[in-house]
Order: C-alpha cells, then sequence, then structure tokens
C-alpha cells in the first residue's frame, strides 16, 4: 500500500475513532491537511470525490486488518 494513501487512512481512522471535543478537532484538523496536500498535487479531483475514495479505501483497510493471516502449509 502506497505510505501517502496509508497515513491518510490511518488519520481518518482517528479522526473517526475520537469521541468528541478538543481530540476529535486536532485528528478531523489532521485528516483535512492530509487531504489537502493531496488536492494540491491533484487540483482536478474535488473534495467531495476525495473523500468518497477515502470512505472506500478506509472500509477495504478495515476489512483486510480484521482478517487474521493463514496458516502457512505444512512442509
Amino acid at each position: 500500500m502506497d505510505q501517502e494513501l496509508e497515513a491518510i487512512l490511518k488519520a481518518y481512522d482517528a479522526f473517526k475513532l475520537a469521541a468528541s471535543g478538543v481530540d476529535a478537532k486536532r485528528l478531523r484538523f489532521l485528516f483535512d491537511s492530509r487531504l489537502d496536500d493531496v488536492l494540491q498535487r491533484w487540483p482536478g479531483i474535488s473534495r467531495q470525490r476525495l473523500e468518497a475514495i477515502v470512505e472506500r479505501k478506509y472500509k477495504q483497510w478495515l476489512s483486510a486488518q480484521d482478517k487474521p493471516s493463514s496458516i502457512p502449509p505444512k512442509a
């Protein structure tokens, strides 16, 4: 996985898991700043589209996190 995408997903995850208050606002700011970095490099994409992509990738990322690794076959 691309390191930048993983950083965005981790920032999004932290924001989603934060309850509320100052910490949630700080984590949302961090997530937004990561999105702003991407939007500067890709001016043709809208913020809504980028957020939709992140949401889809986030669901895939969570699903991959939940799956246990397979047991290697016996030699």
